[in-house]
């Protein structure tokens, strides 16, 4: 490329010096022009940097174990009582009240698995017995207390435990302290558990069974 370069230079100049014709000229550098091996090629388009691609994968676990369990409450009310957000002077539910349940499951597990009227008899209030009463004794709080499935209060849910957080008896919170609670043939047996229901404002608390 370089000698192409002065060959045509030096024609110019004996050209120039010859003082030949501007069309000499031309024909000289397109002869040059043409004996040269010009080879013009375009830029190299730049080449992208490699990548190692990249996996993204979903290590999400869920955790949550809860799960839905039948309860002892009875149906709601006709009225549509049950499960309102507590306002007012409502008193909240004592945070000592599961831990103090499960301590008395892990040291009463005979009681618990044998916690189901329907198979045990009047024998299986003893656990729910039990619970109240410890719960009650604790700070002597007299408010820990049995759920009535109506009204009358002839009939008392069997494995929850009732908190009067109100001055009458209604305005009570309602926890499921029994799960698996009278289980069927293939079903696990009793387990404690501290299911925080709907709060209750129609169906009355009672501090004792009659």
């Amino acid at each position: 490329m370089r000698g192409c370069i002065r060959a045509i230079a030096r024609c110019v100049r004996i050209v120039d010096s010859k003082r030949e014709p501007m069309r000499l000229l031309l024909a000289v550098l397109l002869f040059a022009t043409v004996g040269c091996d010009l080879n013009v090629y375009p830029a190299a388009p730049p080449t992208a940097p490699s990548s190692t691609p990249i996996t993204v994968s979903n290590t999400n676990t869920n955790t949550n174990t809860a799960t839905t369990d039948r309860s002892d409450t009875g149906p709601a009310p006709s009225s549509g009582g049950g499960g309102d957000t507590p306002t007012g002077a409502v008193l909240p539910l004592p945070a000592y009240g599961e831990p103090v349940t499960r301590d008395i499951a892990a040291a009463h597990p005979s009681l618990l698995a044998n916690s189901c009227q329907d198979t045990s008899g009047e024998s299986a209030w003893r656990f729910l017995d039990l619970v109240i009463a410890t719960l009650r004794s604790q700070s002597g709080d007299p408010r820990w207390g049995y759920l009535c499935k109506q009204a009358g209060c002839s009939t008392y849910a069997r494995d929850v435990v009732a908190y009067r957080a109100s001055t009458g008896n209604t305005g009570i919170w309602i926890v499921d302290v029994i799960g698996n609670h009278c289980p069927g043939p293939s079903d696990p047996p009793p387990a404690v558990r501290w299911g925080v229901l709907p709060f209750e404002t129609e169906r009355p608390w009672a501090g004792s069974r009659k």
